[in-house]
C-alpha cells in the first residue's frame, strides 16, 4: 500500500508555480495534473521513482506547436470584487 506523502499537497504548490512560471518565461508550456493510481507503477519504473515516495501532482512540460504568444489579461480591478460581490477595489 502506496502511503501519502508526509507533507500537505499545499507545501509543493509555491514550487510547482514557480516551476510553471519560468516554464512560460521560456515559452515552454505546462499544466498541474494528478497522475491516476493506476499509472504510478508504469511512471514509478521509467523514471526509476522508488517504492516508497508519493505524489502530490505532476507538471508536464512542453514546446506547443502553434501559436503560443503572450497572454491577455483583464485588469484585476475589473475581475476582483472587495468584501461583496461587485464591491470595488482599493486601487481603481
Amino acid at each position: 500500500m502506496l502511503s501519502e506523502p508526509p507533507h500537505q499537497p499545499e507545501s509543493v504548490l509555491p514550487a510547482a508555480q514557480n516551476l510553471m512560471l519560468a516554464a512560460r518565461a521560456l515559452g515552454i508550456g505546462s499544466v498541474p495534473t494528478r497522475l491516476h493510481p493506476d499509472d504510478y507503477g508504469e511512471f514509478r519504473a521509467i523514471f526509476g521513482v522508488p517504492e516508497g515516495i508519493g505524489f502530490h501532482l505532476a507538471i508536464p512540460l512542453g514546446y506547443p506547436r502553434g501559436r503560443f504568444g503572450p497572454t491577455s489579461r483583464l485588469p484585476t480591478a475589473e475581475t476582483t470584487h472587495w468584501n461583496q460581490w461587485g464591491g470595488a477595489v482599493p486601487w481603481a
